[in-house]
């Protein structure tokens, strides 16, 4: 039933929208009236498809996308137009812009918007900082979705490899969600992930798509789909952090006697349902002190630590009633891939969606020295060749120490 409901929906929406506005407006009497109908048709074909015949988003992808663009193209400015039109006065007018708009909005999104790519910095000062890694770069990019680079976006991945590169970061942190459905759609950029470059590596965790959830097969082939997702992560010469901890040390210099270091910790998936709950800090933090919930050095003094966890909902829920990371590193919303005059739909569903946010209110900029923060990147890629004002992005973090 729920299968067949969105449908019901779409079919219903347009077939009223169609019949109302080619009674009311489509005049002209000759054959050429009839090609009003063919988007609907094609509609409804796609989705006569998709119940009968269809194998899954994951073998029918493109046939999908084309769905979804005739919708959007389509019966969405119809069903608003035939909507706004009932104003009085203003609404034929109101209604023919407004269903330009939004097919001017989609195009621009297939096309210029989700190519475009920004590098979003951000500068961290903090007296937990060690001085040997005052400057240490750090680049954060998440939710890649490389099933989506296909075709004409294909060779958008190794150009956005090429932009991480040329940040010259000292450490690469992926934040999950490398996948739409299956590591098949790995195998074709292997070439590209391999040739990302940092002095202290890449790392990576898994996050909800990484788990072959959106594809229907057995809990065998699952498995086997999961295993392969990490193991090609790994012969990327990727680092990954599946409830485990790393450190990265630097030796003591002239300035510091002693060993510096930091620690990066990397959960898998924790998310409010429906999405998987697999993230165990209790084991993340396996072989460190902890101290009122900070990784701290045998003396006391507390260590800066960097947390990786693909879905933000886990940073208040789940990560700061038992730990607190100085820097939380996620992804998962994408922003929703739209944005109008600074609003966003992720907005209404999450509390944290994009950008910085911390643990407590900031009331001025220097104040943000000694908060926690979470950054939530809103994607490299999507599970969509769409993004309207929310392009693709890579963060830069730079470390500050600040002294006391």
């Amino acid at each position: 039933m729920v299968r067949l409901f969105i449908p019901v929906i779409l079919i219903s929406l347009g077939v009223m929208s169609d019949i109302y506005i080619f009674h009311r407006y489509i005049n002209f009497t000759s054959m050429w009236r009839w090609i009003w109908w063919i988007p609907t048709v094609a509609v409804f074909g796609f989705i006569f498809y998709f119940i009968l015949f269809g194998k899954g988003m994951s073998q029918e992808y493109d046939s999908v996308n084309i769905f979804l663009l005739l919708v959007g193209i389509f019966c969405i400015p119809k069903f608003v137009f035939a909507l706004l039109s009932a104003i009085p006065k203003i609404g034929v007018w109101a209604g023919l812009a407004t269903a330009l708009g939004i097919v001017g909005m989609i195009l621009w999104g297939i096309t210029i918007g989700f190519t475009q790519l920004r590098v979003r910095r951000i500068v961290y000062e903090s007296p937990v900082v060690p001085k040997a890694f005052d400057g240490y770069k750090i680049v954060q990019f998440s939710d890649a979705h490389v099933g989506t680079f296909r075709g004409p976006y294909a060779h958008l991945l190794k150009e956005s490899i090429d932009t991480i590169n040329a940040l010259r970061p000292d450490l690469v942190c992926f934040v999950g969600d490398i996948e739409n459905f299956e590591p098949a759609e790995l195998e074709r950029h292997k070439a590209a992930f391999s040739s990302l470059r940092a002095k202290d590596g890449v790392v990576s965790i898994m996050g909800n798509h990484d788990y072959s959830t959106y594809i229907n097969v057995s809990p065998r082939e699952r498995k086997a789909m999961v295993d392969s997702t990490r193991q090609l992560q790994r012969s990327f010469g990727w680092t990954m952090l599946e409830n485990t901890n790393m450190t990265i040390s630097r030796k003591p210099t002239a300035e510091t006697s002693d060993t510096a270091r930091i620690v990066l910790i990397g959960e898998e998936n924790w998310g409010n349902p429906p999405f998987p709950q697999y993230g165990n800090l209790q084991k993340a933090v396996s072989g460190l002190t902890l101290k009122d919930k900070r990784v701290v050095q045998h003396d006391g003094k507390p260590v800066f630590t960097l947390m990786l966890s693909h879905d933000p909902t886990a940073w208040r829920a789940h990560i700061i009633p038992f730990l607190h990371p100085d820097i939380t590193l996620s992804g998962h919303t994408h922003g929703t891939q739209f944005s109008l005059f600074g609003w966003s739909p992720a907005s209404m569903v999450y509390k944290e969606w994009g950008g910085e946010y911390y643990d407590t209110a900031v009331q001025t900029e220097k104040e943000k020295v000694q908060k926690r923060m979470l950054n939530v990147s809103t994607g490299f890629g999507g599970n969509f060749p769409f993004r309207f004002n929310m392009p693709r992005e890579v963060v830069l973090i730079t470390l500050k120490h600040k002294g006391k």
